[in-house]
């Protein structure tokens, strides 16, 4: 007999997507923080940057070690544990598999973030 709070279901893997990334170091904070807030000092006064809630909705402070990603227009900020949790580097293999997955052009352009 089936259990009566049990509902059968399917089994279903989340679509992949790629982002562009750069991890913010003490040498490029000035230039990522145009992007996504301004330099500002904690509590502790280590530099951070404060971040514009309305340009990335999802952390206050980044500081360096963090990384910064954007997939179009989105642009996100984690922490290292949680960005090297959910995002692996690139392969061709990987990509070949993301292109199938989202039924895009194998080797379809993949854009560069610019902070250079």
């Amino acid at each position: 007999m089936k259990d009566p709070d049990s509902i059968d279901g399917a089994v279903f893997v989340r679509k992949p997507f790629i982002v562009e990334a750069v991890q913010v170091t003490k040498e490029n904070m000035e230039q990522i923080a145009t992007y996504v807030g301004h330099i500002s000092k904690d509590e502790d006064g280590k530099a951070c940057i404060e971040i514009d809630n309305h340009r990335v909705p999802n952390i206050t402070r980044v500081y360096p070690g963090y990384w910064v990603t954007k997939m179009g227009n989105n642009i996100r900020c984690y922490a290292g544990k949680i960005f090297r949790e959910q995002f692996v580097p690139s392969t061709p293999e990987i990509l070949n598999w993301v292109d199938f997955m989202n039924n895009r052009e194998p080797g379809a352009p993949v854009l560069k973030i610019n902070v250079s």
